[in-house]
């Protein structure tokens, strides 16, 4: 049990780092609608140049009024596989959002083989694969997508004068086909743009050693910190580097949205309350080995749990989404059968349904990155 509570905490730890994450957001459409509309003047903002944008309209039968989708994804530092993403589900009427982490190694129904099968590899054949295999897993299609890229994280943290951050243990890797020395001790350091691309892309140590949870605690890592950037860019004393940040999020940032939307979408983000008006959660299964010509480990869904997961806390619709709108591989599908999955699914199954009965004990919550030395 202490296992499983070990894992449980690090899961809420994970939730609260994607709500500061998808303020975060908020903050990277505003300036990039700044940069974009020039309303930037002498490296201040001009007031009167500033409106409040044009709201995303969805005109489709059931959508629940003034409810829209944002696909978020972070890019690996090749640009073709997405390290972290995550779906917004906005509430613009109430000022409420929820926020669904998707995991990179999640396995999907694709012509893809090997490690293709996993969802990072889909936007390595474009946005619209991307979309439609999101669609596959939560049963709805999101109204639009914000790419951002690891390139445009190193411009943020440099125009910012670089971060202070926590390491959480000593990091050693190499190798000399990529050009890559990755050295970190455990503890608070100075980091530049240069040196966080380090730290985000480090996977293991050279002897094998890393996250317990594998690659699930490799985009907990992610989100913790791009929640703390988040609230670092957004503190009183950046407010003079806004032009220089704005500049690094229109270069580095691919998205469907115009620039008067994403001024909407950035001013919707910003009157969210991080404590109050944002829920998140992974969507469920557990890691498995599976044989795509080699033993690769993926994140394998729970059909039964997400389509009830998603009905309860992400629907955008005013009726309830059924398995034909899902297309789900399943460990049943894979011939997955081992009484530790069972007792895992149960553990599960006990501790969601707690939580939709007023608990608190799944990978949901609300809240903000875990706090961090504060820059002088």
């Amino acid at each position: 049990m202490e296992k499983k509570e070990s894992k449980l905490l690090r899961r809420i730890v994970a939730g609260f780092a994607v709500a500061a994450a998808a303020c975060m957001v908020g903050y990277f459409a505003f300036c990039y609608w700044l940069n974009a509309s020039g309303s930037l003047v002498g490296g201040k903002m001009d007031p009167q140049k500033i409106d409040q944008g044009s709201a995303v309209v969805v005109d489709e039968f059931g959508r629940r009024e003034g409810v829209f989708t944002l696909y978020v994804g972070a890019t690996d530092e090749e640009g073709t596989r997405t390290d972290s993403m995550m779906v917004l589900v906005f509430d613009t009427k109430n000022h409420k959002a929820q926020v669904i982490n998707i995991p990179r190694d999640t396995f999907v129904d694709t012509e893809r083989h090997g490690a293709g099968r996993k969802i990072n590899s889909a936007y390595g054949q474009g946005i619209d694969e991307q979309m439609d295999e999101v669609a596959d897993i939560i049963g709805f299609r999101p109204d639009k997508y914000l790419i951002a890229d690891f390139d445009g994280i190193a411009e943020i943290v440099d125009a910012i004068g670089g971060v202070n951050y926590d390491i959480p243990f000593d990091m050693s890797y190499h190798d000399a086909s990529q050009d890559l020395s990755i050295e970190f001790k455990k503890g608070m350091q100075h980091l530049d743009g240069k040196k966080v691309v380090e730290f985000l892309r480090w996977r293991h140590n050279d002897d094998g050693t890393g996250y317990d949870d594998g690659d699930i605690g490799r985009v907990e890592k992610l989100q913790t910190f791009l929640g703390y950037l988040g609230k670092k860019v957004l503190s009183v004393t950046n407010i003079m580097n806004i032009p220089s940040v704005a500049a690094a999020v229109s270069e580095n940032v691919e998205t469907d949205l115009s620039t008067s939307q994403i001024l909407w979408v950035g001013m919707q983000a910003m009157q969210l309350n991080m404590e109050q008006d944002l829920s998140m959660q992974t969507l469920i299964g557990d890691n498995a080995m599976v044989n795509v010509g080699d033993n690769l480990w993926f994140y394998i869904l729970d059909k039964e749990m997400i389509i009830d997961q998603i009905n309860t806390y992400f629907n955008p619709f005013d009726y309830p989404l059924t398995e034909e709108n899902f297309n789900i591989i399943t460990p049943d599908d894979l011939g997955i059968y081992s009484q530790s999955w069972e007792e895992e699914k149960a553990y599960r199954y006990a501790t969601y349904e707690k939580e939709k009965n007023g608990g608190s004990e799944t990978g949901s919550g609300s809240g903000s990155a875990p706090e961090q030395e504060e820059d002088e």
